[in-house]
């Protein structure tokens, strides 16, 4: 019984000590892409608001059909997961070029840094 007892107290410290994330938002290099068949198994094209996620993130996500909120200089999008980018660093999501212009603007930027979490 005592044992039970010293248990029940400590249940609520150890609730207390669970990790909990302190930034949910992450930034990365957004780029864009040709979208096409995706490591998710499916064709997208061009006009769809989709992405490739780092290998690092896919792989320890499993993120297909997901979707990520983008804010970039030229405003929000949410986008779903689609494919694997494999040049990606951890943080960096390679976009679909609709969904590109619409969160940092012409194509013609190429790269830049944005805000991403998870939707």
């Amino acid at each position: 019984m005592a044992i039970f007892k010293t248990l029940l107290l400590a249940l609520p410290a150890l609730a207390l000590a669970a990790p909990t994330s302190i930034n949910p938002r992450s930034t990365g290099s957004m780029t864009w892409y040709t979208p096409g068949l995706g490591a998710c198994g499916q064709n997208n094209g061009e006009n769809e608001l989709v992405c490739a996620m780092s290998a690092g993130l896919y792989d320890a996500n499993s993120p297909c059909g997901k979707s990520i909120k983008i804010t970039g200089p030229a405003g929000s999008v949410t986008v779903k997961v689609v494919d694997r980018c494999v040049g990606c660093a951890y943080d960096d999501i390679d976009l679909s070029p609709a969904a590109f212009q619409k969160a940092i603007g012409e194509l013609g930027i190429g790269r830049k840094n944005a805000q991403w979490e998870w939707a």
